[in-house]
């Protein structure tokens, strides 16, 4: 049975690359503000699902498994065969997707850092017609 189960409301969003600016004579790395938008927005679904079930932080070893469904381009609707759900094999890398969701867990506060996670199962797929995007998470204590 798993820990917890949510739903991140829509579009994935891939962990972007570390930026860095030059700020008197020192280099400054930082985050780009679409991740660092999306992954504060996610963080508040994972409180709340957290609050909701009374899901306190997770010390220890952690098995997650996240399902990542994007949207489909208007451009590949079809009306007489809706089209169904593909695998998506485009970018953003899986391993980013992920990257963004444990991030944002880490700061709601559902475990202490992501190196918790020892099992990880990413699968991403291009959602069928009308399909809303969104990214469902599934948490388990080891």
């Amino acid at each position: 049975m798993s820990l917890l189960t949510l739903t991140i409301p829509g579009e994935p969003h891939a962990q972007g690359r570390p930026r860095v600016a030059v700020i008197n004579g020192r280099p400054r790395v930082y985050d780009p503000a679409p991740s660092r938008k999306w992954k504060a927005a996610a963080a508040k679904v994972i409180q709340a699902a957290m609050l909701e079930r009374g899901v306190e932080t997770i010390t220890g070893p952690i098995t997650m498994t996240l399902f990542a469904v994007f949207s489909r381009p208007r451009s590949s609707y079809r009306k007489r065969e809706p089209r169904g759900r593909e695998p998506r094999v485009t970018k953003p890398d899986a391993d980013n997707v992920a990257k963004a969701v444990m991030d944002a867990a880490e700061s709601a506060g559902l475990f202490q850092r992501d190196s918790q996670v020892y099992s990880l199962t990413v699968t991403k797929i291009t959602g069928a017609q009308d399909e809303a995007p969104r990214v469902e998470v599934t948490v388990l204590e080891s």
